[in-house]
């Protein structure tokens, strides 16, 4: 993966992190104002109820009971209080825990032992210190409560504590909030996701243009440099070649070497032409050719190589009988293929080892495949094969 497509990735994951955060941020601040305004109205209110509680009320109840004076003042004092705020509970509690009056209870609470010692011993203990507490929610069949505790203060001390609880209503608004601002999360991810998408498939089209830009770009060069080379090696070649026809009317014995020299020298001059050939713009097509021919050739060649290298060499031709496998490229060239696979072949197999060359006619066409024992070619190697000047070998010019 190319390094823009990278960093394009990791900005969407960066952007993607972000608007979740944002988002759950922004739930967590609404909710913490939520709670903090019901808390602090819960804790006035039973501020106020506790600075109208009497000494001596409570002092009827601790003596009395549920049928004293002060168990009805306190009665008519936080049943209404009850149903104006909507508050779930109040309750009154004596310094030993117990219970002085309870709204929901009723004659049925006075004296019993107080729920809140275990519910919220700590906050219930800051309470009788003086503190006013709002303690963590607990739940009750399901729901969750909230509840403060104010300190009763009389004479200046504390004597007892008023618990108020109750069940926040905006539980619901919130939880529609939650759920809104997920939806907008949703399609705000959504959004990242398809742009991204849409910015990898322009980037991955314009580095495939510029992969075949550059490519064109080094065919280009290359041809230039192989015209330039090819002007320079033709005239050598031809002075080389009348040296070695001089050279012939000598004796017998510097006949045979310069006729071989002849030789050589034009199948050199032939490829300079080939290359001269490449090198230009428009050249005109190349002479046809038998694969087979060459085929058969080219193995007949490498076969002393391969049995150096101790690796087998397994060929599959056409039979005779089929006849020539011609193609429109001329014999020289046909066998520079054959012998560049079959090489690249050999390099890559290991002693011991077998290469597999076969040609095969079908249908008008000739599939030449070669195969080997070697470990194979990386998936990012192999998508650039034939792009000129690349290589993996320490000394390959990518030409081959």
């Amino acid at each position: 993966m190319h390094r823009t497509q990278t960093w394009m990735i990791v900005f969407a994951l960066a952007a993607a992190f972000v608007t979740v955060l944002t988002t759950w941020l922004a739930y967590r601040s609404l909710h913490g104002a939520f709670e903090r305004e019901f808390q602090a109205r819960l804790a006035q209110v039973a501020g106020i109820a506790a600075s109208q509680v009497s000494a001596d009320d409570l002092a009827e109840v601790r003596q009395l009971g549920s049928g004293s004076g002060g168990f009805f003042a306190l009665q008519a004092q936080l049943d209404p209080l009850r149903s104006v705020t909507g508050f779930s509970n109040l309750s009154v509690l004596d310094t030993t825990r117990a219970t002085l009056y309870d709204v929901v209870r009723g004659e049925t609470g006075v004296g019993a032992p107080s729920a809140y010692d275990s519910l919220a011993h700590d906050s219930l203990a800051a309470a009788f210190a003086g503190r006013v507490v709002a303690p963590r929610p607990w739940r009750r069949a399901g729901v969750e409560t909230r509840a403060a505790f104010v300190p009763v203060r009389l004479d200046g001390a504390v004597q007892a504590v008023l618990v108020a609880e109750a069940q926040p209503a905006w539980d619901v608004e919130l939880k529609r909030l939650a759920r809104r601002l997920a939806f907008i999360a949703g399609l705000s991810l959504a959004a990242i996701a398809v742009l991204t998408g849409i910015l990898l498939r322009v980037t991955t089209r314009q580095l495939s243009l510029e992969r075949r830009l550059s490519r064109s770009e080094n065919l280009a060069a290359m041809g230039r440099l192989t015209a330039t080379l090819a002007h320079e090696i033709k005239n050598p070649l031809a002075i080389i070649r009348g040296s070695a026809r001089r050279l012939a009317k000598l004796e017998p014995e510097a006949q045979r070497m310069a006729d071989s020299v002849i030789e050589e020298v034009d199948r050199l001059t032939g490829t300079v032409g080939r290359y001269l050939q490449f090198a230009r713009v428009e050249g005109e097509a190349g002479d046809r050719g038998d694969f087979a021919a060459a085929f058969a050739a080219t193995l007949d060649l490498v076969q002393g190589e391969f049995a150096a290298r101790r690796v087998t060499l397994e060929r599959e031709g056409p039979p005779e009988a089929a006849g020539a496998a011609t193609v429109p490229l001329d014999g020289e060239s046909l066998k520079q293929i054959a012998l560049n696979l079959l090489l690249n072949a050999l390099e890559a197999t290991p002693e011991g080892g077998a290469v597999r060359a076969s040609l095969v006619t079908e249908g008008g066409r000739v599939r030449f495949t070669v195969r080997d024992d070697g470990p194979g070619i990386p998936a990012d190697v192999l998508k650039r094969l034939g792009e000129p000047f690349f290589t993996t070998k320490a000394k390959g010019s990518g030409l081959g």
